[in-house]
């Protein structure tokens, strides 16, 4: 069986070490603020100097922009040369056309390599909840599962995917068109923090509380709501909090959730600027997927 990599787009939000550790390659986002250039997240510019930006320059809301059919040709040849075939996993197409530029890049590609495999799968989530999902892929290729198996597993698994979190406050969600701009000036004014959802790659209102800490609570809420609707055990299921400019809030959160729930949480994932323009610099939440060898 020939070997093949596992690439995702940077909307996955996996740290350096441990895209390293896992062995997969990623196609990075661009990021611009104001009419500055389009920046490589991660390689032209470091998220840490990203959210710093965010809370230096509130006013300023910053664009991001899909990777493009060459940034994933790149990839493509590389793994070519390597003599491997390639399992692509993107974001969601209802929130960018990553795939799209995939897609394509693929359609060029085997026109002129045709004995290369080139796969291509819409997750149907994005951020941490993504990069979960990558993780999965992983594993299931350390069990010694093929391409296809692994692809019918992550059709299978990604459905069961959630992402409950909060921001602080609806701004960033106005500016880009998450809301209205009414909505956003009073909802400000009250000082409200909006519950948000991610569930099959569309994103949900989960009501909104009158503070920060009454927000982040119910993010864990959600959680019980749905271990008792669904009837799960979570120890089939992996649990990732993503977090924005904040490490220590969201350290405080794990221990709720872990305390809450008497299950360790499996990942601690800063959530990018893919996400992040569009949250502001204090996304904080948690995301779980079922265990591809679940019962």
């Amino acid at each position: 069986m020939k070997d093949f990599i596992i690439l995702s787009d940077g909307s996955c939000d996996l740290s350096d070490d441990t895209i390293q550790t896992l062995g997969v390659r990623v196609v990075p986002f661009y990021v611009a603020f104001e009419e500055e250039c389009y920046l490589k997240e991660k390689v032209e510019l470091e998220i840490r100097d990203f959210y710093q930006k965010l809370i230096d320059y509130p006013t300023v809301f910053p664009k991001s922009s899909m990777p493009t059919s060459e940034d994933y040709i790149l990839e493509f040849e590389k793994a070519y040369q390597e003599g491997k075939d390639i399992l692509c996993l993107t974001i969601t197409k209802k929130f960018s056309g990553s795939l799209n530029s995939a897609l394509l890049a693929k359609e060029i590609f085997l026109e002129n390599h045709p004995d290369s495999t080139i796969e291509i799968i819409d997750t149907t989530v994005n951020t941490v909840l993504q990069g979960l999902i990558v993780r999965e892929a992983v594993r299931m290729k350390e069990n010694g599962l093929s391409m296809n198996e692994i692809i019918v597993n992550i059709e299978r698994i990604k459905s069961t995917g959630r992402i409950y979190f909060t921001v602080n406050g609806l701004s960033y969600l106005q500016h880009g068109g998450r809301i209205g701009k009414l909505s956003a000036v009073i909802g400000n004014i009250l000082k409200l923090n909006p519950l948000i959802i991610l569930k099959d790659g569309e994103i949900q209102s989960g009501g909104i509380a009158l503070s920060r800490k009454r927000a982040i609570l119910k993010t864990i809420d959600k959680l019980k709501d749905s271990v008792t609707k669904y009837n799960m055990n979570l120890d089939d299921y992996l649990l990732s909090i993503g977090y924005g400019y904040s490490i220590e809030e969201a350290k405080e959160f794990q221990k709720k959730v872990e305390d809450t729930f008497g299950k360790k949480v499996d990942f601690f994932d800063q959530i990018g600027a893919t996400i992040a323009v569009h949250t502001g610099p204090h996304p904080l939440g948690l995301a779980f997927v079922k265990k591809y060898d679940a019962k």
